[in-house]
């Protein structure tokens, strides 16, 4: 997909534009950085890439800023050490899920499955047709040669299973608890 001048602008202004805020809060966490300055050359550099490819335009912003910020402290004769240590502290936060949340999702995924396949054959079919197919519940009769009534009581018994099934199954996860650090000793042998 090959984007024109129009095309790219509408792009930034309906794809990024929305998350400046964002960055410029972001931004202010660096006291030697000119955010205006990171913000116009965040722009400039936008123009010159291919948004087509780009999957997570909020991140992609945070990435040319955090690089801009980069090429600052680079070309900067002196730079504190404290700069440097905030920027590993204000280090940019990707969009992505975290592998965590990512496998809690697919073990939920395979747990339902599970349960839809442990349904009985007709009230999975319909209930299939109707919430995965997207099919109405005319269609769903006229396919299957069952009434609409049916349709719908099959569809509510398979919810309420599903609703219960998943409750009853789904794992209790305590919550997290943090503790104070103690003081740590450290023994060095001689």
């Amino acid at each position: 997909m090959d984007f024109h001048c129009d095309d790219r602008i509408v792009w930034i202004s309906q794809q990024i534009l929305p998350h400046e805020p964002d960055v410029r809060r972001w931004l202010r966490a660096f006291r030697d950085i000119d955010t205006d300055d990171v913000i116009q050359e965040c722009y400039a550099a936008l123009l010159d890439v291919e948004v087509a490819s780009v999957r997570a335009p909020r991140a992609y912003f945070f990435r040319i800023a955090r690089n801009v910020v980069l090429q600052q402290y680079r070309r900067a004769k002196v730079v504190s050490i404290t700069a440097l240590t905030e920027f590993e502290i204000h280090d940019v936060v990707d969009d992505a899920p975290c592998a965590h949340r990512t496998i809690e999702a697919r073990q939920e995924l395979e747990r339902l499955h599970r349960m839809v396949q442990n349904l009985p054959e007709r009230c999975r079919q319909v209930l299939l047709l109707r919430k995965l197919e997207g099919l109405s519940q005319r269609q769903v009769s006229e396919r299957l040669g069952i009434s609409e009534s049916i349709v719908e009581k099959q569809v509510a018994r398979g919810l309420r299973a599903l609703n219960r099934l998943f409750s009853d199954e789904r794992p209790i996860v305590p919550e997290a608890r943090y503790f104070p650090l103690e003081k740590v000793t450290t023994y060095v042998e001689s």
